[in-house]
């Protein structure tokens, strides 16, 4: 067992245990000295925030008081042009243009101008009007023409800018933005401010706000001391613009840590009675909270919202080096400590370590080599079967030639048998064969669209006939219009595995193979009532020659290699295999695959038989005899002129002497120490002077024949090849 010396020193600690302790003990060491740190962080930053609480209080104090100030710096300058109309009867554009240059209004933060607004009695529009024009304003009007009410002009606006003429004569007693003011000033005979207007010479696309101060001017010498006085004999109104950007114009100072924003009314309210907002554009991120106040201002009946709110570099950089200080000495100091603490606790567990890790290997190796050992046993037992079988055929057949006669069937017999013998070796060469190319990375996946209804087709054509000799029921389930995203060739080398296997290890009832979706997946599934695999040995069924325990080695029963090339195969195809099973009852193979869109059937192809093969040259090199002697006989059997050649010297002789005739080239890949297939290729093709179709055939499973080949645009096919696909590869040239 596993164990260490307790930390306790008084029992003994498995290795599991230890490597938990080695990670929660540094986890608890640091989590204990983190607090400890932000604990004294925490203090540290409070007592910044009181002294910045102080601070931001006296910044928003002296802001208020000087949009304050700003406000009553126009009501000083309005009440000074009201003394201009208090002294004179009648105050011509001259005099009022010279006063309002002589107040400097630029000086005045936000003032945009001081303007005067007559009131023009019906019976005296006319007169009025042209009194104007007279004075170099032709196009005078007044506007709107209204009713046959009084109606009221702007008539003076000083300093004059570029929209003065198009306000002109403008009747603001009509705009329902000014005229509650213009009321509330003529009834209480004070200043009284307007709500939001449009601005003179204002861009549309920016609008801002502005504001009208109105203070009326009443006839001299009539009386106005109550209400129905005043507004039987008012004149008209002085009224100051000013604009609210202007007014908060560098109210935060060269570099703000503040923002304010100023709104409608006497409380914070939504976004539609915000006037405006002012602050600096300085980023960052603060450790102390931002602080807020709201303050209102009152000027001439008007009350207004102003709400402050600190920004993140409102704190200082000395505060914030504090903070910083405090926590990386805290962070650095915890992390100290759970290192420290991690750092002993494992090295006592790398020794544990080293130790379980030279166990594990021993026995890793001593498992490798049982199962290479067992692995060899297994496969020298399969290869010596059918070749003791073919050795002992020949002997029948040598016996049987010193005899004066032989019959058909005698020698049909012995061929029958040796076919057998060979089509065992063959079917474990191939095995191996495609467990060695699997391995080594060379099967080449060409995935495209099929339809999931031909490969089950194919399993129906392949196993219906030897279903039905077993006695057993056999049903494949074909769905309509479903696509899988696969290589057809190798899933169905897949789904013909494990139909075999259920066939084989089913001695009554039935095999169902079908298809059904899954989401973006399709799910092949192949179930059978045979005799199932016990839950201890499904994690050995993918190995090399494995067969279920207690079943006879036959090699009529398969040589143990069907599922360790299906689950190589699934792989390779983006799958995954699992299996279900109940012993005595049967089991059920699943494999997942992508599901595809349907695409439009393509036709397919029928594989040409050898008889039907168009006769041609084809020039054949492989360095061993009885490779070229049985290749020149079947494709002479099926009609091509063949040339066979054992070197690369030979080749080029014959390439030279039919270099007309010569369709097709078939070489093997290693043909000396110097030379191999695709360098002979070349040279052949350079000799004949054009391209001809050309292949590789090789018995090397290794990747570097695959890439060297396919380098060079060349297809490779390996032996031991079946001459069906022979007889293709030849169609298709």
């Amino acid at each position: 067992m596993k164990t260490s010396t307790s930390l306790a020193g008084k029992k003994p600690v498995t290795q599991k245990q230890l490597r938990f302790f080695s990670y929660l003990l540094p986890c608890v060491v640091l989590g204990l000295a983190l607090a400890m740190a932000w604990y004294f962080w925490e203090r540290e930053r409070r007592e910044i925030e009181v002294v910045l609480q102080g601070e931001f209080d006296a910044r928003v104090r002296e802001t208020v008081s000087l949009f304050r100030e700003r406000m009553l710096a126009c009501e000083q300058a309005l009440r000074a042009t009201h003394g201009l109309f208090s002294t004179s009867d009648r105050v011509q554009r001259g005099d009022f243009q010279a006063f309002v240059a002589n107040l400097r209004i630029q000086n005045h933060a936000g003032l945009q101008g001081m303007g005067f607004a007559l009131i023009v009695p019906p019976a005296e529009r006319e007169k009025h009007i042209a009194a104007v024009r007279s004075q170099g304003f032709p196009a005078y009007t007044v506007q709107p023409a209204g009713d046959s009410g009084s109606s009221t002009s702007a008539l003076y606006f000083e300093p004059t800018g570029s929209s003065f003429l198009s306000t002109l004569g403008t009747d603001y007693f009509a705009e329902p933005s000014r005229r509650p003011a213009m009321e509330a000033a003529r009834d209480s005979g004070g200043i009284a401010i307007s709500n939001k207007v449009k601005l003179p010479e204002e861009d549309p696309a920016q609008v801002q706000a502005g504001y009208r101060m109105y203070l009326p001017v009443y006839k001299n010498g009539l009386p106005h001391e109550t209400v129905a006085e005043r507004r039987a004999n008012i004149s008209g109104w002085i009224y100051a613009a000013f604009s609210m950007d202007g007014l908060m114009d560098n109210i935060l100072g060269e570099r703000a840590s503040i923002t304010v924003e100023v709104y409608d009314g006497g409380e914070e309210r939504g976004d539609d009675q915000l006037v405006d907002t002012y602050s600096d554009r300085v980023g960052g991120e603060s450790t102390v909270k931002l602080f807020h106040s709201s303050k209102q201002v009152e000027v001439g009946g008007y009350s207004w919202t102003v709400v402050a709110r600190s920004l993140p570099n409102f704190t200082t950089a000395i505060a914030i080096s504090k903070l910083q200080l405090v926590a990386r000495l805290g962070a650095a100091v915890s992390v100290l400590l759970a290192v420290l603490t991690w750092f002993l606790l494992r090295r006592r567990l790398r020794a544990l370590l080293a130790a379980e890790s030279l166990r594990a290997a021993r026995d890793h190796a001593e498992a490798a080599s049982h199962a290479k050992s067992q692995f060899l046993a297994v496969a020298s037992h399969d290869l010596r079967q059918p070749i003791q079988a073919l050795s002992l055929f020949v002997a029948t057949l040598q016996a049987m030639a010193r005899k004066p006669s032989l019959t058909g069937s005698e020698v049909g017999h012995i061929a029958g048998r040796l076919q057998t013998a060979l089509n065992g070796l063959g079917r474990l060469l191939n095995g191996l064969f495609d467990l060695s190319r699997l391995d080594s990375g060379t099967v080449a996946i060409t995935r495209r669209p099929v339809r999931v209804a031909e490969l089950l087709a194919e399993v129906q054509a392949a196993f219906a006939g030897p279903a039905e000799a077993s006695g057993l029921g056999f049903k494949v389930v074909m769905p309509h219009g479903l696509w899988v995203d696969t290589d057809p060739l190798v899933m169905a080398r897949v789904l013909s595995n494990l139909t075999a296997n259920a066939l084989r290890y089913t001695d009554s009832g039935r095999v169902l193979v079908g298809c059904r979706p899954r989401g973006q997946q399709v799910e092949f599934q192949v179930w059978d009532t045979g005799i199932g695999i016990a839950e201890h040995e499904r994690a050995r069924i993918f190995g090399e020659f494995y067969q279920v325990p207690h079943v006879a080695r036959d090699r009529e029963h398969g040589l143990g290699l069907g599922l360790a090339i299906v689950q190589r195969s699934v792989h390779l195809l983006g799958g995954r295999i699992s299996v279900c099973s109940v012993p005595g009852k049967g089991s059920m193979f699943s494999v997942l695959l992508p599901r595809a869109d349907p695409v439009p059937a393509e036709d397919q192809g029928l594989l040409m038989e050898p008889d039907q093969l168009a006769p041609g040259s084809v020039l054949v090199l492989d360095d061993d005899p009885e490779v070229r002697d049985s290749m020149q006989r079947v494709l002479s059997e099926w009609g091509h002129e063949v040339l066979v050649a054992a070197t690369l010297e030979e080749a080029l002789v014959l390439a030279g002497a039919h270099a007309d005739s010569i369709t097709m080239i078939l070489s093997d890949y290693q043909l000396s120490d110097t030379t191999n297939g695709v360098q002979a290729i070349e040279a052949v093709m350079a000799r004949l002077g054009h391209q001809v179709p050309a292949t590789i055939i090789t018995g090397d499973t290794s990747a570097e024949p695959l890439a060297h080949a396919a380098s060079r645009g060349l297809r490779v096919l390996y032996k031991p090849i079946d001459p069906q696909v022979l007889a293709a590869l030849m169609k298709a040239a």
